[in-house]
C-alpha cells in the first residue's frame, strides 16, 4: 500500500520558548520523520534551537539550505540531500520541518515543499502557524502597530530600493524584515516621512534583545535577526 507523505510545516517563533505552539509541539513528537534547516552545516540554526527544548531522544536530520540569491543553486543543494534519505522519506508518514516566525512568511519549508514534491508529487503540506518577527518586536516595543483603518504593510529588505520606497509611501505603518540587506536604509525611512523608528534586534530572545528608538535605530544595522517598526 502507497504511503502517503505529509509534510508539517510549524512556525515556532523568534525564539522565546514560551511562545511556541502546544499544536506545532505535539506533532513533531508524534512525526514520524523530523528534518531542520541549517544555515551553517555545522551549527545548529535557530528553529533547531527552539525545537531541542521540547523535543529529545528523538533522531533529528538537518538539511543545508544555503544563504543565496541563486534559485537554482538553492535548490540543487536541497534536493541532493533529499535524494540522500530518500529512503526515509518515502517510509515516512509524517515529516516535521520548522521554521522561525511564522510557516506562511518568508518560510524556508516552500523551498523544502518544492524539493520534496520532485521526490514524491504527491506529498501534501500542512502548515502550522506560529508567532511572526514582526509580531513579537512590536510587542518587545510595546507598541501598536495599525489601528481602524490603517495600512500596515511588511517589507522584505531584500527588495530593490525602489520597490521599499514605493511600499513605504503607500504606508501607514511597516516593518522592514532583513534591514541589513537595505541600501541607504536611512534615506529611504527619511524620505518616507515615518515620525515613530524602531529596531529591534533578536526580538523574543531575552538575553540577547536590544530596543533602538528614533533616526539612530538605521545606524549600524548589521544584526541579521533585527525588524525595522515604522509608524506616522
Amino acid at each position: 500500500m502507497k504511503i502517503l507523505t505529509q509534510l508539517i510545516i510549524a512556525g515556532l517563533g523568534t525564539g522565546d520558548f514560551e511562545l511556541v505552539t502546544p499544536k506545532a509541539i505535539n506533532i513533531a513528537l508524534n512525526a514520524d520523520m523530523i528534518l531542520v534547516p541549517r544555515s551553517k552545516k555545522s551549527e545548529k540554526g535557530l528553529a533547531e534551537t527552539i525545537l531541542s527544548h521540547y523535543v529529545h531522544d528523538r533522531e533529528i536530520t538537518a538539511l543545508y539550505f544555503p544563504m543565496t540569491r541563486d534559485e537554482n543553486e538553492r535548490d540543487k543543494i536541497i534536493l541532493s540531500q533529499l535524494e540522500n534519505i530518500r529512503s526515509k522519506i518515502e517510509q515516512s508518514h509524517s515529516i516535521f520541518f520548522p521554521v522561525i516566525g511564522d510557516s506562511s512568511l518568508y518560510s524556508t519549508g516552500a523551498y523544502l515543499l518544492s524539493a520534496m514534491k520532485k521526490i514524491i508529487p504527491d506529498v501534501k503540506a500542512t502548515l502550522i502557524p506560529g508567532i511572526s518577527a514582526h509580531s513579537v518586536a512590536a510587542s518587545c516595543a510595546g507598541r501598536f502597530m495599525a489601528m481602524s483603518d490603517e495600512i500596515f504593510t511588511i517589507i522584505p529588505g531584500t527588495a530593490s530600493p525602489e520597490k521599499i520606497l514605493s511600499a513605504l509611501k503607500n504606508s501607514d505603518s511597516a516593518a522592514i524584515y532583513k534591514p541589513t540587506a537595505v541600501k541607504s536604509l536611512r534615506e529611504l525611512v527619511i524620505a518616507s516621512g515615518f515620525s515613530q523608528i524602531i529596531r529591534v534586534d533578536y526580538a523574543g530572545i531575552p538575553e540577547r534583545e536590544k530596543i533602538t528608538e528614533g533616526i539612530t535605530a538605521l545606524d549600524d544595522v548589521s544584526e541579521y535577526l533585527s525588524v525595522i517598526l515604522l509608524r506616522r
